[in-house]
């Protein structure tokens, strides 16, 4: 029985659910007790959640690709059908870089695969692999613009270097209330869009792009 895209996606939204009371209990912890705990349970709910994102991506890809069943009922297929999971992670890793694909051989490792979570590259990834529901996942992840800004924020928080908070204060004319102490504190920035945190924002933004990739 093929795999169902739909339930990745429901797989994905019980994991958010469960990032998402954690970053309930924070707000009531946000302004008590030491800064440097307040920042170690910020870092690690951005952490899990890009994690969460980058893992849905990762396997709706590569159940599209060796074929699975849309929402609607209709089985996907590819020209990468009968290869493995290191050998499509291999040609996800080479069309993200924008280079060739000719000998198809399997990744040694899962350090070396793209970054799925990455929107600019699920896009090359999408548009190279000739999955049946390309255009429908294309169409979908196309649609991502705040998730960078959480991709920005989980490196700056990774990877703390004056270059990468530049990164994260580069896009805070996007928000309100944008004072920070560390850039793990972007979550309780506000989306005028919505007048909601920032961290908000990036989950229905996740909930409408896996709505829509599954179709």
């Amino acid at each position: 029985m093929p795999t169902s895209l739909d339930g990745i996606r429901t797989k994905f939204m019980r994991r958010i659910a469960v990032v998402d009371s954690a970053f309930d209990r924070q707000l009531t912890l946000a302004r008590r007790g030491f800064r440097s705990d307040r920042f170690a349970l910020q870092e690690g709910i951005i952490s899990q959640l890009w994690q969460y994102w980058c893992a849905f991506c990762r396997d709706i890809v590569i159940a599209s690709t060796k074929g699975a069943s849309t929402r609607s009922g209709i089985q996907t297929t590819s020209p990468y059908a009968a290869n493995s999971d290191p050998e499509i992670a291999f040609v996800a890793k080479q069309l993200a870089s924008q280079k060739n694909v000719t000998t198809v051989k399997p990744l040694s490792g899962s350090h070396l695969e793209p970054t799925w979570g990455d929107i600019k590259k699920m896009n090359l990834i999408l548009n190279g692999m000739g999955c049946s529901n390309g255009a429908a996942m294309t169409s979908a992840f196309g649609a991502g613009t705040l998730i960078i800004d959480l991709q920005t924020c989980r490196n700056a928080c990774a990877h703390l270097n004056l270059d990468n908070i530049k990164k994260v204060n580069s896009f805070s004319n996007r928000y309100n209330m944008t004072n920070t102490q560390h850039p793990s504190d972007v979550i309780f920035w506000i989306d005028p869009a919505t007048n909601d945190f920032a961290w908000r924002s990036w989950i229905v933004e996740m909930d409408v792009i896996s709505d829509l990739a599954v179709v």
